[in-house]
């Protein structure tokens, strides 16, 4: 669930915290939810889109990192060498997405498609994502337009 939008107007734009992940059933009832999350979700009013997602129940500090240093401060920006093991790897690309693009808005059917230009799994660019969205007041809810999916991010 994505909260506490910085516009007054019953519009997408502006920046959206997200603070929970939710199953929901075939009614929308939260069955299940993690709040243990952080991220931001920006609309812009000339079209632009960016989403960082941030789920932390696995995350944890990797100090023995040659890139971090041994002690959490980074040696550059950019690319270098680590010295992640694969689980380290595979937990820190799962519990963390984010991407940027462009967007637009079917206000008749609730719906805003995401277009992927930039991703951090590369596979994804130009991949479009649609998502069923509802206001409520200062929150944000986007789903899956696909009633067999059973998720919802506030």
């Amino acid at each position: 669930l994505l909260g506490s939008c910085k516009n007054e107007n019953p519009s997408l734009i502006g920046t959206w915290k997200f603070t929970a992940d939710q199953e929901i059933d075939s009614v929308g009832n939260i069955i299940n939810q993690d709040s243990n999350v952080s991220g931001l979700l920006l609309y812009s009013a000339d079209g632009d889109m960016s989403v960082q997602l941030l789920w932390y129940q696995k995350r944890e500090p990797i100090m023995t990192d040659s890139i971090m240093k041994y002690d959490g401060n980074s040696t550059s920006i950019g690319l270098g060498n680590n010295s992640w093991t694969p689980d380290q790897n595979r937990i820190l690309i799962d519990s963390y997405d984010a991407y940027f693009g462009e967007y637009r808005v079917d206000w008749d059917n609730s719906i805003v498609t995401h277009r992927v230009n930039g991703n951090l799994r590369p596979e994804k660019k130009l991949k479009e994502y649609k998502r069923k969205f509802t206001l409520k007041g200062d929150s944000l809810l986007l789903r899956s337009p696909d009633p067999k999916d059973r998720w919802q991010a506030r």
